[in-house]
């Protein structure tokens, strides 16, 4: 799977689909610099989606002024939009059990080769996973590299930011993804430089 959906046909445009038609189901008021914001997306694309789905049907617009357009969803958006969550819970679902096992095996590896001493680069989702395979497999965890910043702690252990100084450790595991594509190989965040003691998940 490489692209964040239940499948490979789940594509990065129903992702943002599902991600608008989220927020209008919330809050109708929405422009393309919202819309860009919601998505991650420059305005031109954004503004290429919203026009893609009014065209397709999913939308419907009121104009309340020049500058304040309402979306709302149409009866056929409805339907697509209860669709789309449900692919998108069995993607979830599905990159768990796939995630979890893969990092089970990764921790595996590094104590059968006595490579015991390790950091977590990213403290979200992925890294709660695999850290019930660090504690399977008796491995000694000795920073978290938070890519985001938003946690002080994870699992008792205090976080660091990036380029600050770190313990003496065997191995890097990699717990940081592509939102649009979770399980691609060997990813990391552009703020980062790859050095040989990284390991991936994903690879």
């Amino acid at each position: 799977m490489e692209t964040k959906g239940p499948n490979k046909n789940f594509d990065q445009s129903q992702y943002h689909e599902l991600e608008i038609l989220k927020t209008v189901d919330e809050d109708s008021l929405l422009n393309n610099r919202k819309a860009a914001g919601k998505l991650g997306v420059s305005v031109k694309l954004a503004h290429k989606t919203l026009s893609s789905m009014v065209g397709k049907g999913l939308l419907h617009i009121k104009k309340e002024n020049s500058r304040k357009w309402h979306y709302f969803l149409t009866p056929k958006g409805i339907v697509e939009k209860a669709r789309l969550t449900v692919s998108f819970f069995e993607f979830s679902m599905q990159f768990y059990k796939e995630a979890r096992k893969l990092s089970a095996q990764l921790c595996r590896d590094l104590s059968v080769s006595d490579r015991k001493k390790v950091i977590l680069l990213g403290d979200g989702e992925l890294a709660e996973i695999t850290y019930l395979g660090i504690q399977e497999w008796q491995l000694e965890l000795t920073d978290v590299v938070s890519t985001t910043g938003h946690k002080t702690h994870f699992m008792n252990v205090a976080t660091k930011k990036l380029g600050d100084t770190l313990n003496n450790y065997d191995a890097m595991i990699v717990c940081t993804y592509d939102p649009l594509r979770p399980m691609g190989r060997n990813f990391l965040p552009e703020a980062v430089e790859k050095n040989d003691k990284m390991e991936w998940i994903f690879k």
